[in-house]
């Protein structure tokens, strides 16, 4: 896939200033050099973000407070494109993204706001890197880790950030994360063309062939075995039809095969007998049966009435009752008031007989309560009564009572009537329908019968087989295991070839990439195999880093087709070695001084040296960027490397005039 790098552009968020623009060369091993803290670390972050990462990476600090937008300008095989989003503020990733597409970009002063997002971004960038629809395991339906691949699954073979490019325990970027080390194993024998989008396909065709002519044979199947079942239990389907008075009894005497379907297949056309009802009796009857619901509710009501009349008369009686007890306790407590007065009329005795005291002063509270007691016990004649009248209702009340439920057992016993009539009626329905049934199961079941022997089906398992066998002779030049093995020992011999050029222990070392376990296998001349965690020395790491992922751009570039972008990009290869000596020791007068004549800095040169040669050597569109501490001391001259930036001297990514307060020692 052709996809370089052609700028990257910041906007600023202090209007009046211009955009910071970084132009990179095509097919060139692109070095921004420069000093620590000045964002060289920001380089792949910003780029991996403005190529739809679902996630931002640039670090926080000095150049996400002053950059609005962040941008680069790719080069495609539509043309130039400009893909750019917005700091993303409290948001981990913004979807808002911009898109502009010309032959050659224009780069905008200013962008207002986006106009497109990242979904449609990935989308495009799945066009253009050619990408198959299916996924890469036809048996699985490509569910899971082996769904299609995207073009964010292919950023692992174009980034070594700096915690990557000297790792030993991490070999491809984001590889240590379980999802995306998982999926980068499942889509390697893609990427290394041991599989393509022909051969997925007809694998997938395959796969669907298989599925389908399996579901017809076991559905073939199944007609077969039903038919022999259904054919053994001729005689009961016949029975049965006698049951329901379709056939005489002279069926039930037929044993031949052909004349029992002869005669089952005559059934299944006649129609099903009716037997007709009385239209006027069941309107009748329907009337009737709602006039007796009606009375019988008016009944229910009455009842119901008659019945809370009955309690309500039975509390009274007690009230009366107990009011009655109550008046009689009062008439004898109120009695002794009369003896009292009666012993001191006609009398000139004026004291208690009982305890001898005058009765003068009392005589008014005598003649009181001989007052209430007149009126306790006129209230008593009068309660007396009451029982009388309550005896007459409440006999009333149970005639009533007795009536209502005497006439609601005649509409009961009329209401039966009409039901079991219409039950009968109901029943003689249920056997039309039971007849309808029968008939209905065995059309269904001779259509079943008929079918064993389709010639439809039969001619379509083998338009299905035919084309299974087509498939299979278009595959069975495409031996999978033989194109893996191919690709694996090409890329080996690129690796080794490399390594003889960077800083490797041992030279001689037999390599091999190892696409389970995503790292590469040492093997020296005891025999003994190692992987790149077991190794030590960080050259070490650097080399087989370097030399892997250079060895897999040329396999990528020599495929006829690949998705993969040529493009790789280092951040600080040379870390290992000595990065303040390199990013401190330069000459004033270059021309005086000869380059550094060290052994770390020969080593460091080999490196830019391979790179300079891969852009220009390899037969396709491959493009490096390298930002890293050495400077030019280190790697100038070298064909196919080109300076791009040094960021010394208050020369940074983020200009300072961006930032309110200036301050060289913040990382830009």
């Amino acid at each position: 896939m052709k996809l370089q790098v052609l700028e990257i552009v910041l906007w600023p968020r202090k209007a009046g200033h211009e955009p910071r623009r970084v132009a990179f060369e095509p097919n060139m091993a692109n070095v921004i050099t420069g000093a620590s803290k000045t964002g060289k670390s920001s380089i792949i972050p910003i780029i991996d973000y403005c190529l739809a990462s679902d996630r931002c990476t640039i670090p926080v600090g000095v150049i996400r407070q002053a950059v609005a937008w962040f941008g680069i300008v790719i080069q495609t095989d539509e043309g130039q494109k400009l893909l750019a989003r917005p700091e993303p503020g409290q948001l981990n990733s913004p979807t808002e993204m911009y898109l502009a597409e010309f032959d050659e970009i224009a780069v905008p002063q200013v962008i207002p706001e986006g106009n497109t997002n990242i979904k449609q971004v990935k989308t495009m960038l799945d066009r253009l890197a050619q990408l198959t629809m299916l996924g890469t395991d036809a048996e699985n339906q490509g569910s899971g880790f082996s769904g299609r691949p995207s073009f964010r699954d292919l950023m692992a073979f174009c980034f070594q950030p700096q915690n990557v490019v000297a790792n030993p325990d991490v070999l491809f970027y984001r590889a240590d994360t379980t999802a995306y080390r998982e999926k980068l194993r499942a889509i390697f024998p893609y990427v290394l063309g041991a599989t393509t989008p022909e051969i997925l396909e007809k694998e997938w065709e395959l796969e669907s062939l298989n599925r389908a002519l399996r579901m017809k044979q076991r559905e073939m199947k199944a007609y077969a075995t039903a038919s022999e079942t259904w054919k053994a239990n001729l005689a009961n389907w016949v029975g049965e039809a006698h049951e329901l008075g379709l056939v005489g009894n002279g069926a039930l005497q037929l044993k031949e095969e052909a004349a029992l379907l002869s005669l089952l297949n005559s059934l299944v056309h006649r129609d099903v007998p009716e037997r007709p009802l009385s239209p006027d009796a069941i309107e009748d009857s329907a009337k009737e049966y709602a006039e007796l619901q009606n009375e019988e509710a008016t009944l229910n009501a009455e009842l119901t009435e008659v019945r809370h009349r009955l309690n309500r008369l039975a509390d009274l009686r007690k009230s009366v009752g107990q009011y009655d007890l109550s008046l009689t306790a009062k008439k004898q407590r109120l009695s002794l008031s009369r003896w009292l007065r009666n012993q001191t009329q006609g009398s000139e005795q004026t004291s208690c007989p009982v305890c001898a005291q005058s009765l003068e002063s009392h005589t008014q509270a005598v003649d009181a309560m001989c007052d209430a007691l007149a009126v306790v016990e006129t209230d008593a004649r009068r309660v007396s009564k009451a029982p009388v009248v309550f005896d007459r209702d409440w006999a009333s009340l149970n005639e009533s009572m007795r009536s209502l439920t005497d006439k609601l057992g005649a509409v009961n016993v009329r209401r039966r009537g009409i039901e079991q009539r219409s039950a009968r009626a109901k029943q003689q329905r249920l056997q039309t329908n039971q007849i309808a049934r029968f008939l209905g199961a065995m059309e269904q079941a001779l259509v079943l019968y008929n079918a064993r022997e389709n010639p439809a089906a039969a001619k379509e398992i083998d338009a299905l087989m035919e084309s299974i066998l087509k498939l299979q002779g278009e595959l069975q030049n495409h031996n999978y295991e033989d194109r893996l093995s191919k690709a694996l020992r090409r890329l080996a011999k690129s690796m080794e070839k490399l390594a003889t050029k960077l800083d490797a222990e041992d030279p001689d070392a037999k390599l091999q990439l190892d696409i389970r376990e995503l790292t590469v296998k040492v093997r020296g001349d005891d025999g003994r195999s190692d992987f790149l965690w077991q190794l030590g020395s960080g050259a070490n790491w650097l080399t087989y880093h370097v030399a892997a992922t250079i060895a897999l751009h040329a396999l990528f570039v020599r495929l006829k087709r690949s998705p993969v972008p040529g493009l790789m990009v280092y951040d600080q290869p040379s870390q290992v070695y000595f990065p303040r000596k390199l990013a401190t020791r330069r000459s004033k007068k270059p021309e005086a001084e000869p380059r550094i004549a060290d052994e770390d800095a020969q080593a460091v040169s080999r490196f830019f040296d391979v790179f300079g040669k891969a852009t220009t050597t390899l037969p396709g569109d491959f493009q490096i960027i390298v930002v890293d501490h050495a400077s030019p001391d280190v790697w100038g001259g070298l064909k196919g490397v080109h300076l791009v930036e040094e960021w010394r001297n208050g020369k940074k990514l983020v200009p300072l005039n961006w930032l309110d307060t200036p301050n060289t020692d913040d990382s830009a």
